[in-house]
């Protein structure tokens, strides 16, 4: 059966990254933080995206990844960002940082045609709640972002969901619709649609140690969940601390690239990449398959 296969280390204290395609090139989009090291913003938070090695493959080492080239930076401030592309246009979806780092309440959409000029506006707007990670993929009829929060009235961090024609205007699905996690923490997921299935990876916490697995789950109506039999999907090996977080990825010449954060879950955090032998399909169908 295929596994993933964790290829290292690429960089410190850089956590929410997505790989991506984008005219026939891998990006990498990244959520600089404070103390990002190639920081070029002062120590603020911001959104930058760069070319994967030259643009046709991932980057082999540390040394590759560092020095892939920079495409753009923009959306000083902000935080937890995620891209999406349709049609040759780049949609980010981002939160604005706090003095501490932490997210707003609101997730704004970045807009771009040439990754040089940005169009801004609020995607989804927060009422009585912190909103942080997101996720966005396509089904068969609308677009549907999955984003977690901090709503008093479930745990944290409780996964909500919203749907939109156009990638532009959001509309909150109803919790009585579409919720997970809402009786237990649960965090940072990354959902794509795949075979009339909602895939949604996440963060859990198994146990009451201060342990973060990365967890698999799939619906068919977002409401209605089954946890994948092969969980966990990423667990920390010896020498990743006590995290596997944060994971995003995208099909790429019929393998799966996977980016992801190992750490502390309390500051210490560094970037990793793995690998998975095949399509996402496949990958999923391995996943249920256990």
């Amino acid at each position: 059966m295929p596994r993933i296969e964790k290829l290292g280390t690429l960089q410190m204290h850089l956590v929410e990254v997505s790989p991506f395609e984008c005219r026939g090139e891998l990006l990498i989009f990244e959520s600089v933080r404070p103390r990002t090291p190639d920081n070029t913003r002062g120590g603020r938070h911001y959104l930058r995206i760069r070319r994967l090695a030259d643009g046709t493959r991932d980057a082999r080492d540390a040394a590759e990844f560092q020095a892939g080239e920079v495409l753009t930076e923009f959306g000083e401030g902000f935080t937890f960002g995620v891209p999406f592309v349709a049609d040759d246009r780049v949609f980010v979806y981002a939160t604005r940082a706090d003095k501490d780092g932490l997210a707003q309440d609101d997730i704004h959409l970045f807009e771009s045609s040439d990754l040089t000029t940005w169009r801004q506006s609020i995607a989804i707007r927060g009422v009585g709640e912190l909103l942080f990670n997101c996720s966005v993929c396509r089904d068969a009829d609308r677009y549907v972002m999955a984003y977690e929060t901090n709503d008093p009235h479930w745990p944290a961090f409780t996964i909500k969901f919203a749907t939109s024609a156009d990638l532009r205007t959001w509309t909150k699905l109803p919790v009585d619709q579409a919720i997970y996690g809402a009786d237990r923490y649960t965090a940072c997921p990354s959902i794509r649609w795949i075979d009339g299935f909602y895939y949604m990876w996440y963060l859990e916490r198994p146990t009451a140690d201060w342990w973060f697995e990365t967890w698999l789950t799939r619906s068919e109506d977002l409401l209605h969940w089954e946890d994948c039999p092969a969980n966990p999907i990423l667990r920390a090996d010896p020498g990743e601390d006590i995290n596997n977080s944060d994971i995003d990825f995208a099909e790429w010449r019929g393998e799966t690239v996977i980016y992801y954060s190992w750490g502390s879950q309390q500051g210490e955090e560094r970037l990793a990449h793995a690998r998975f032998p095949g399509t996402l399909r496949d990958w999923v169908r391995t996943c249920y398959e256990a």
